[in-house]
């Protein structure tokens, strides 16, 4: 399908003509503006601020947490099966017991990188591989740096990081040979 501009594309009366005629236009009024004039095209943001999540998160403060709280968790500690089955049902459709709607696998992974290293006081190093997400190196740089601990970052894919070892491996698998401590690693490990 090809549009047909009523006018010259960068000329302001064409996009305002567009505007008028645009079936989505009076969606707009149920956002919050703090600045009417702005334009907001930010793509990795939550974007603008719907009045009805504004509303419904004021309500959950004041007739939620603010009159019921340490009780209210009765009645919102099995949410993210609830929200699961909803989001499982009506977008990915699977059945109930299949999604869960809870923390993001980046605090996920926190929590257990934590527990995993808190379990073995003992040690002082972390080790991981250069081809993880940036975003899971990151966070173990950030809990080695709180803990006092050494972070070794067996170097798989070239791109180096935080106590870089140079590690040759196949298709970036963390072989048991390229864990095996050389003389030239063991002072630092």
């Amino acid at each position: 399908m090809t549009l047909e501009l009523p006018g010259v594309a960068t000329e302001r009366s064409t996009a305002e003509l567009l505007d008028s005629h645009d079936p989505l236009a009076s969606f707009r009024s149920e956002f919050f503006h703090a600045d009417p004039d702005q334009c907001y095209l930010d793509g990795n943001s939550l974007g603008k601020l719907p009045l009805a999540t504004r509303d419904s998160v004021a309500s959950f403060v004041t007739n939620e947490w603010g009159t019921e709280l340490v009780e209210g968790w009765g009645h919102w500690i099995d949410e993210a099966q609830v929200a699961g089955d909803l989001l499982g049902s009506a977008t990915l459709g699977v059945g109930p017991g299949q999604t869960l709607v809870c923390d993001t696998t980046s605090m996920n992974f926190y929590q257990l990188a934590i527990a995993a290293i808190r379990s073995r006081p003992g040690r002082k190093t972390v080790i991981i591989d250069s081809a993880n997400f940036p975003t899971d190196r990151y966070i173990l740089e950030g809990i080695a740096e709180d803990l006092g601990l050494t972070l070794i970052t067996l170097d798989t894919d070239g791109q180096g990081g935080p106590g870089a070892v140079s590690v040759s491996v196949e298709h970036e698998r963390v072989t048991a040979e390229a864990l095996a401590p050389t003389s030239a690693r063991t002072s630092r490990w």
